[in-house]
């Protein structure tokens, strides 16, 4: 520890106790102490400090109290793993700078207002793998990850020579290596066939829309989307103050109405349009590429999903068919092959590409050049083939087991699943809330997106092992069809397991519970074994907030304490376990809160 990272102020109005104190928080909670350190010894930082021994002794042993610091026998003090591990913050730290209403107000004035849709800024819950049935979308299993593969070529790019190479690269550059690959081994197989300046590689799918928007969309201009619109895809466009037209669909594609004529430009994804799972028929890719010509517009098709194909053979996207230069294609990585990088490319005409990449040169954001030559020595190396081969096997077998599933148990719903893609589309009967059936999923460990001004959920089955498909999807079931208790239960008559003292010591320790609070915040509370817990939540707006508690038991209840939640008073408990549930009941056997049993 740098002896300048502690400067007392012997004329500050706070103590030398609460400086100590408060400097070495803050040194922890920056990464400047990092955990595991062990501090000076008491003697030798008050030497250092010029300050009585006893002064660092109370700064210290309050530390202690406060979980930042751990003591070790006949060794001294080290700052604690938890504040790293678990990023638990004390909330008896008054004297640390807060946000106040003046602050927020002096930022208001000084921040132009910045328009983002509620549903952009909800996050999934935290550890969201943990939970019994992850249908999320977008997201992978983890074990799907061929980072063997990735850590062999990570070492191959290391090499002087390679080094040499790609950390040579100008600013505005792209690895020709990767756009070599691309261009001959990638795009061949879609019947897209461009040389190298007609490519440009973007740091992700939302930059290449952003690039595009720039240079084809604005004022006074139109452009043709399919509703409803997911991801971050639609505000990236709507920044440019480009005239909206929402276009419709049917079982075939979108629909060549008076909206689509009237397009200049269209942001299609003929492949699998995303959330709704339509995949455009060739026949009505035909259609569109004619109609396109007549009414000379451009098209930005993006090919997502292309390589996830579970039945027959994929369709040729729009810009490898005949009438496709007016297409734009973009193509990001799939999130399992790279999910640190997420590297995506664009293609266009030369004349188009050069104005795209002077456009990224004024944002000096260009995908860093190690990424981009780890990926195409990756694909270089058959890694990419052979991993979407493994990774297309696992999912074809997910997909089966959720179109099963959804036949068995929901089949009187419409179901669209294409033969393509990571997700379904199931549209709820008209007295089902998604909304409200995506906050009861939660609570029964199952996790969906709701869409469509609720009336539909999108189930996602990369993320999901296949045989708990089955159970999640009869759970899903019940819920539409209302056989789960809608009302409040009562310790009487409450389904499941009432845990006794003996089960109580057993299961508690070590315990994590997922759950959602009544302000919609997402919550992970963690039982260690030596009575303490830790607490995260995470609300709709990112806002991360933690505390640390304890808990123990008294004969049949369990009795749990938190430092500031709940006002920090004790609250005592009888427990009840249905399954992947836990339930909370107080003493006259009203329920108070439920939650999911985390997997291990």
């Amino acid at each position: 520890m740098s002896e300048a990272l502690i400067v007392l102020d012997p004329a500050a109005e706070k103590s030398l106790q609460q400086q100590i104190r408060e400097k070495l928080i803050q040194g922890i909670l920056s990464g400047s102490i990092p955990a595991g350190h062990k501090m000076p010894s008491s003697r030798g930082m008050a030497e250092q400090l010029s300050v009585a021994r006893n002064t660092v002794v109370l700064a210290y042993q309050q530390l202690v109290d406060d979980g930042f610091l751990v003591t070790r026998e006949r060794s001294g003090f080290y700052v604690s793993e938890t504040v790293s591990q678990q990023g638990v913050v004390s909330h008896g730290v008054g004297e640390l700078p807060r946000s106040g209403d003046d602050d927020r107000n002096f930022w208001r004035k000084h921040c132009n207002p910045v328009s983002v849709s509620r549903r952009a800024l909800q996050a999934r819950p935290a550890n969201w793998l943990q939970y019994p049935y992850p249908f999320v979308s977008n997201e992978y299993d983890p074990r799907l990850y061929p980072g063997s593969e990735w850590r062999e070529c990570t070492r191959d790019i290391f090499t002087a020579r390679e080094v040499a190479q790609w950390a040579t690269l100008g600013n505005n550059d792209d690895d020709r290596n990767l756009v070599e690959q691309i261009c001959t081994r990638l795009l061949p197989r879609r019947g897209i066939y461009v040389e190298p300046g007609q490519i440009l590689l973007t740091s992700g799918l939302e930059q290449a829309c952003y690039l595009l928007g720039e240079l084809l969309l604005g004022p006074g201009r139109k452009l043709g989307l399919v509703q409803p619109v997911a991801g971050e895809t639609g505000e990236i466009f709507r920044r440019t103050g480009v005239q909206f037209l929402p276009l419709s669909q049917d079982a075939d594609g979108p629909l060549l109405d008076e909206r689509f004529r009237s397009a200049s430009c269209l942001y299609l994804q003929p492949n699998v349009h995303n959330p709704t799972a339509v995949t455009t028929s060739l026949e009505r890719r035909r259609q569109l590429l004619k109609q396109v010509a007549e009414q000379k517009a451009v098209v930005i098709e993006n090919d997502c999903d292309h390589d996830f194909c579970y039945h027959g053979s994929p369709l040729p996207p729009l810009k490898s068919m005949e009438g496709g230069s007016p297409v734009i294609y973009l193509y990001q990585f799939p999130k399992i092959i790279d999910p640190g990088m997420q590297l995506a490319f664009v293609v266009a005409p030369k004349p188009v590409v050069q104005r795209l990449r002077a456009l990224r040169y004024t944002l000096r954001e260009r995908a860093p050049a190690v990424n981009q030559r780890l990926l195409a020595k990756f694909i270089a190396s058959g890694h990419l083939d052979a991993a979407l081969f493994k990774i297309t096997q696992q999912l074809r077998e997910r997909w089966s087991a959720l179109g099963e599933a959804l036949m068995y148990h929901l089949p009187k719903l419409k179901v669209r699943r294409a033969s393509c893609g990571t997700a379904c589309w199931l549209e709820l009967p008209e007295n089902i809330d998604a909304a409200q059936l995506q906050v009861s999923a939660e609570q029964n460990g199952l996790l969906l997106e709701a869409v469509k001004d609720g009336s539909a959920v999108r189930l996602g089955f990369s993320a999901i092992d296949a045989d708990r498909i089955e159970p999640g999807v009869k759970v899903l079931a019940r819920l539409i069809n209302g056989e789960l208790q809608a009302e409040e239960e009562t310790l009487e008559a409450a389904g499941g397991r009432r845990l006794r003292a003996q089960d109580l010591q057993r299961e508690m320790p070590g315990a994590i519970f997922l759950g959602t609070n009544t302000l919609g915040e997402s919550y992970r509370i963690e039982l260690r074994a030596d009575g303490t817990m830790l607490g995260y939540s995470r609300n709709d707006v990112d806002m991360d907030e933690t505390d640390t508690g304890r808990w123990w038991l008294d004969g049949d209840h369990w009795v749990r304490q938190w430092r500031t939640w709940s006002y920090g008073r004790k609250a005592s408990f009888h427990v009840v376990t249905d399954g992947h549930r836990i339930k909370w009941f107080n003493d006259v056997g009203k329920l108070i809160d439920a939650a999911i049993i985390a997997n291990k």
